[in-house]
C-alpha cells in the first residue's frame, strides 16, 4: 500500500529527489465504515486524503521513477543519464526515452543478479 522511489547521486550519495506513493488512507477506511451522520459529512467535507497514488502495488515504482524523470528537468535542470535497477526492466522502459532516443542507460545492482542466478544453479 505504500511505496519509496529515490534519485540518488553516484558521486555524492546523497539523495537528489524522491517520490513517496500511498494507496491506502486511514480516514477515508475509517469513513467508510461509519454510519452516516452529521459527523460523518463533517469529517468528510474536511479531510484530505493522502492517497497520492491508485493502481497495482507492482506499478509503484514504475510511476515514481516516471515522476522523478519528468520533474528533473523543471526543478533541477538536468536529465538523469543512467537508471540502476534491480532487475526490473518495466520501471526502466518507462523512464528509458524521457530526454529522447535512448538517452538513459540501465545498470543493474550485481547483488540483484547473483542473488537471482545463484539460486537458479
Amino acid at each position: 500500500m505504500n511505496g519509496c522511489v529515490a534519485a540518488i547521486s553516484v558521486d555524492t550519495g546523497k539523495v537528489l529527489d524522491i517520490e513517496v506513493m500511498s494507496s491506502y488512507c486511514p480516514t477515508c477506511k475509517r469513513l467508510q465504515t461509519m454510519p452516516r451522520n452529521f459527523e460523518h459529512e463533517s469529517s468528510k467535507a474536511d479531510h484530505i486524503c493522502q492517497c497520492n497514488f491508485t493502481g497495482s502495488s507492482s506499478k509503484m515504482e514504475i510511476v515514481g521513477a516516471s515522476r522523478i524523470y519528468l520533474r528533473s528537468e523543471k526543478n533541477r535542470r538536468l536529465h538523469y543519464t543512467q537508471y540502476y535497477g534491480d532487475g526490473d526492466s518495466k520501471a526502466f522502459m518507462r523512464v528509458k526515452y524521457t530526454y529522447g532516443l535512448n538517452s538513459v542507460t540501465k545498470f543493474e545492482c550485481i547483488g540483484y543478479v547473483q542473488k537471482r542466478v545463484g539460486s537458479r544453479l
